[in-house]
Order: structure tokens, then C-alpha cells, then sequence
């Protein structure tokens, strides 16, 4: 397809869907300025509308020159890049396409009828069946990449895995000719082995025709047509920022063919999908297996975890992925906190405050984050010897002011667990204290929040994971 052609089908169907779709406005100045581009020459729009009618009936003159281009705009490493054998690092990727060389229009272009005839554009391909909880909750949750993952695919379907050099591969084929592979790489895989495995895959569809989509644009439009809460807050849990979505389609074997590269938890991805074009109610598999793709948490992402602690040997950095209430996911920069008077170490969200507050039976250290009302916060303690165990409720109640008639039983059995909520508007709260040992001493964790202008559903993992992280030198 004549990337002009694509190009202007992008930025209208933006416009067209602007209403429905509420696109954001870097989404909008993203296909913008990509139509702005390939049309340097024009000075308005009304320029730019004259020359996109000139330009209306060329296409590519050579399908190998449509290859050849698409190969090398899919997934490009500069100079730099290859010259050496330092591991993968995801900025040294541009999956961007053809940033590196401008091609002019009279170098490849020739005035022809265009070889596919069909409605091959940006609206047809995003015009797939939508589908909903009760669609996902027949399929099946298959673990993959030792068990890492978790994909939603038909029950039917077969998953086959293996490992080599450095790359695993998972193979998902259905009972309809169906198939999808992933390709997940070692974070220190080196670049030539990763572009081998681009020139492998690309090869195939050198005789395609392709169309790019922004991913800003295909979010928007999932966000709209499927009712369904996707756990990952930017719908796909991969990296969108410089993430590459292609779509080709080969009329003669009639099949329908994506591709998906980017990072997905740490590790440099890509993703093929082909579906038969007369079986069109399986062309939003790929959607539903990319978008609820989950993974075991808590999960520490390759790659980010940084120089350790000159006295503790600890990372003082990482990012990890972490559950937020029932189904969502979120990826967290986590820092090294140090309690000196304890001589002990864990890990809190880069950006959170620690307030160290004296009360009369145990000394906390409260956790808040910006943004988020000092109403709602979570906190760490050590007890005092006058803190009397058996009288943990009420003395944990009454420290922080809340009615004992708040208290319900939460906790699904733990130990000296205390759990309260409360069901009136003008005090609309919940929350839960927990004690423990830990080498003959007395520790406690609290979470507490304000509903109003916040739901305890963050914090709630934040305080496990930071917990969890407690080590004591």
C-alpha cells in the first residue's frame, strides 16, 4: 500500500472517530504529524489536500521494493547498533521505520492501477467482532514461558514451547488453520541474533501488502468497542511508546497476518499472528491473548535492577510489576528504604514520603505518595515494650481514632489481624492492622483509606511487597 495512501486513511480515520473514540490529544498529533511528513511539500492544509489528490492514484511500482522497504522499516538498527556485541538494550532499538533515510516520491513511485483492488485500509482492519467478559471467561488460561505468563486462548487450542539460543518460542495453533508465535528474548541477547530473528520473520511477507497502525489509535479503538476491564491500564502490557503494529494481508492464500514487536516485561518481543480471511470472528484473538496477557506477580523486570547496596549487597533499584485489586497490573520503580535504628531494609515506590511518627505504645513509619490524600496511607511499626499483645485491637483502634464498631472480620482467618470498615458517607473509610514476630520482636503493617479520594487498592500491594521485602542485617 502506498504509505501516503496509509497515512491519510490513518489521520481520517482519526478525525471521522475523534467524537467517539475521545482521542488523546498525542495520539491526534501523533498520526498528524506522521501525514505532515510524507507531505513536506505542502504549506497548508488546503496544499495539503490538493497534493494528497495527486498522489491518489500512485502506488509502489515494484513488490519488491515494497518488501524491501517494509523489511528495512520495521524493525531498524543504525550503525552504532551493530558494530559491536554490547547486550540488547531496548533504546538501542528503533522500531520506529525508516527514520534514518528519507525516500523522496519520484524515487520508487510510478503512475498504475493498483495490484489488490480490496478495501485493504486502516478502518477494515481495526472493523473486527468485539467481545466481552463472557467471551473470556470460556477460554482457557494457558501457562506460558515457564510458567511466567498466563494467556487467554480457546480451549481447543494447542501450545507448544521450546528454548534455544537465547530465544523462546511459544506456538499457538487452533483447529481452523489458526496460529500465533511468540518470540521472547534474553534481555542480553546480542543485536545481530536479534536482527537474524527479524530478517527470519520478515522474510515471510516480502510478496504482502502492509499497513502500520499507531498504537494510540488501536488502544482507543479497543477501549470503545469491547466492554470488558482490561488489566493493564494502557490496554497492551507491553512498551507503547516505540512499539511497532503491522498488518498484512495475502489475498491469493486469503490469509490475514499481524505482527507485534516491542518489550514485554523486560524482554524484547515478537509477536506473528495469521488467521484465515474467510474465518473473520477469529481475527480478535490477537487482541484478546496481547491484552490479557498477565503475568506472576510479584515480578522483578530484567534489566532494571541496579547497583547493590555498599553494606547490605541489596539492589537499590529495581522495577517490578505489581497487582493492583482484583485483575489490574501496574509496573512500579521501586528504591531501597533503610531503617537505621533497625538495621533493616525494603522496598518502597521511588516516589514515596516516609514520615516517622512517635506514639505512645509503638513507633511508625507512615508511607504517602504524591497525589494521593494524607488521609490514605500505609505504614510499618515496631512495637514498644509497653504495647500489651493481648490488647492489640483496641490499643491499635484507639491510636488511630477509629470506632471499634468499624471492625469486620477481613482478615480470612490470619492471626492478630484487625480489619475495619465504614459504611457512612460523611466517614467512608476501610482499612486493616496486622501483627507480627519477627526474631522475638514486634512488628505491625496498617493500610488505611480514605475512599473518597482513594481506593486502598495500590497501597494494599505496595504495603505486601514492602513487607514481603523486609530483611534484617
Amino acid at each position: 500500500m502506498n504509505e501516503r495512501k496509509q497515512r491519510d486513511e490513518e489521520l481520517s480515520y482519526i478525525m471521522k472517530h475523534k467524537e467517539r473514540m475521545k482521542a488523546p490529544k498525542a495520539a491526534r498529533e501523533k498520526s498528524l504529524h506522521a501525514f505532515q511528513d510524507g507531505l513536506k511539500e505542502a504549506g497548508d492544509l488546503q496544499k495539503t489536500i490538493q497534493k494528497r489528490q495527486k498522489l491518489h492514484q500512485l502506488v509502489i511500482g515494484s513488490t519488491a521494493t515494497v518488501a524491501a522497504a517494509g523489511i528495512a522499516g520495521l524493525l531498524i538498527f543504525n550503525t552504532t547498533f551493530l558494530q559491536d556485541e554490547k547486550p540488547l538494550d531496548e533504546r538501542d532499538i528503533i522500531i520506529g521505520g525508516g527514520e534514518s533515510r528519507e525516500i523522496q516520491p519520484e524515487e520508487h513511485l510510478v503512475v498504475q492501477k493498483p495490484a489488490i483492488e480490496s478495501d485493504f485500509s486502516v478502518e477494515a482492519v481495526l472493523d473486527r467482532p468485539s467481545f466481552d467478559h463472557d467471551d473470556l471467561n470460556r477460554m482457557g488460561g494457558y501457562p506460558i514461558f515457564n510458567n511466567t505468563f498466563t494467556a487467554k486462548l480457546p480451549s481447543s487450542w494447542t501450545v507448544t514451547e521450546k528454548r534455544e539460543d537465547g530465544v523462546h518460542s511459544v506456538n499457538m495453533t487452533g483447529q481452523n488453520s489458526e496460529s500465533m508465535k511468540l518470540l521472547l528474548f534474553n534481555e542480553t541477547v546480542s543485536k545481530d541474533q536479534f536482527n537474524d530473528e527479524i530478517q527470519k520473520v520478515t522474510s515471510q511477507f516480502e510478496h504482502m501488502d502492509q499497513i502500520t497502525l499507531a498504537p494510540e489509535v488501536l488502544i482507543e479503538e479497543l477501549r470503545f468497542n469491547n466492554r470488558v476491564s482490561f488489566p493493564h491500564k494502557e490496554v497492551f502490557p507491553f512498551e507503547i511508546e516505540n512499539a511497532r503494529i503491522s498488518v498484512y494481508i495475502d489475498e491469493e492464500a486469503g490469509r490475514f497476518i499481524e505482527l507485534y514487536a516491542s518489550q514485554l516485561f523486560g524482554y524484547p518481543f515478537i509477536y506473528t499472528a495469521e488467521f484465515p480471511l474467510d474465518n473473520w470472528d477469529s481475527s480478535n484473538l490477537s487482541w484478546i491473548f496481547l491484552t490479557n496477557l498477565t503475568v506472576d506477580t510479584p515480578f522483578t523486570i530484567p534489566g532494571t535492577v541496579g547497583a547493590p547496596h555498599p553494606e547490605y549487597g541489596r539492589s537499590l533499584e529495581k522495577s517490578v510489576v505489581l497487582m493492583v485489586g482484583a485483575m489490574g497490573y501496574e509496573q512500579v520503580d521501586m528504591k531501597l528504604f533503610e531503617v537505621e535504628e533497625l538495621k533493616m531494609t525494603g522496598y518502597l515506590p521511588r516516589s514515596t514520603d516516609v514520615e516517622k511518627i512517635e506514639h505512645q505504645h509503638f513507633t511508625e513509619w507512615r508511607f504517602t505518595e504524591p497525589g494521593v490524600s494524607n488521609n490514605s496511607f500505609y505504614s510499618f511499626g515496631k512495637l514498644k515494650e509497653s504495647f500489651k499483645i493481648d490488647q492489640g485491637k483496641e490499643i491499635m483502634f484507639d491510636a488511630f481514632n477509629i470506632d471499634l464498631a468499624y471492625e469486620e472480620d477481613l482478615g480470612g482467618g490470619a492471626s492478630r489481624h484487625y480489619a475495619y470498615v465504614s459504611h457512612m458517607d460523611e466517614e467512608f473509610m476501610d482499612g486493616h492492622f496486622q501483627l507480627f514476630e519477627q526474631s522475638g520482636q514486634w512488628y505491625y503493617k496498617h493500610k488505611h483509606a480514605d475512599r473518597e479520594d482513594y481506593n486502598g487498592g495500590v497501597y494494599f500491594q505496595r504495603l505486601d511487597y514492602f513487607i514481603n521485602s523486609l530483611e534484617w542485617h
